[in-house]
């Protein structure tokens, strides 16, 4: 049930930008080899380009070295799955380091501010 309601309220924020996905599914992150707290959702949209989207929940600063975790997960998701992602998403709960919101942006991340 938790799940229900965390793609729903990621849904509604990515949607404001005129995303609609035809599919959408819960990766499990031990898949990944991962023990981090995060949700990994993997999307097809309507014009058949997948999406990723990481929803991260901590109470620090999400740093630069967070930043190359989320390389390191997102490649070895890519691996799993036998294709990359266009649209690359982060949900973050954290304030942002300013070098790594710079290297997400320059690497084709959307970082949303998922403060509440």
């Amino acid at each position: 049930m938790g799940c229900v309601v965390i793609m729903k309220e990621m849904l509604e924020r990515i949607c404001r930008k005129q995303v609609v996905f035809t599919s959408l599914d819960v990766v499990d992150p031990k898949v990944l080899h991962t023990r981090k707290k995060l949700a990994i959702f993997s999307g097809v949209d309507r014009k058949s380009f997948y999406h990723l989207i990481f929803r991260i929940e901590q109470k620090s600063r999400f740093l630069r070295k967070h930043v190359d975790e989320i390389f390191e997960l997102c490649k070895t998701l890519e691996l799993h799955v036998k294709h990359n992602y266009k649209h690359k998403h982060l949900l973050l709960s954290a304030p942002l380091c300013s070098k790594a919101a710079l290297l997400l942006q320059e690497n084709g991340w959307k970082v949303y501010d998922d403060l509440m």
